[in-house]
């Protein structure tokens, strides 16, 4: 014959005044889910059960991200699961090269010291325009190259959909 396990157990009441050894699991029978407790927190913690899991499907959330630091020249980003991708970093030389590379085309905004611009790409990655500046030049699926240095010193913010 098949052995039982039983774990210990009681309401939710006795469950919220207990303090469990660490690793220790006991059953809530007035809500009919598990806790699990840390030798600390006074009732432990409350598993949550499927039937109580809001349904993700449809949403979308942050699968890949990159924290801007000194290593990576301050760029960073934030990739969804639907391919949406924000992306960022500091203006210096003359060029981006984007973490992430774009399957359509971009938004890309600049902030310079003088000035906030929404630049716009034309010809898929080939040719990209600023009002205040010109002979810019996209790199397919990579960054822009500037022909002027007058932009050195500010950010740049890049969104789309990502390849």
């Amino acid at each position: 014959m098949a052995q039982i396990k039983q774990w210990r157990r009681g309401t939710a009441a006795e469950n919220n005044n207990f303090t469990g050894a660490p690793g220790e699991i006991t059953v809530d029978t007035t809500t009919n889910t598990l806790r699990v407790h840390d030798g600390q927190t006074l009732g432990g913690t409350a598993l949550a059960r499927a039937d109580s899991v809001t349904d993700m499907t449809g949403t979308d959330y942050v699968v890949a991200w990159q924290s801007p630091t000194a290593d990576n020249d301050y760029t960073w980003f934030r990739k969804y699961r639907s391919g949406w991708v924000e992306m960022g970093g500091n203006l210096s030389g003359k060029s981006i090269t984007f973490p992430i590379a774009f399957m359509q085309t971009p938004t890309l905004i600049l902030s310079t010291k003088s000035n906030v611009t929404t630049a716009v790409y034309q010809n898929t990655y080939s040719t990209l325009t600023k009002t205040g500046f010109s002979g810019w030049k996209m790199g397919v699926n990579a960054g822009w190259i500037g022909e002027a240095n007058e932009w050195n010193g500010g950010c740049w913010m890049a969104y789309g959909i990502s390849a």
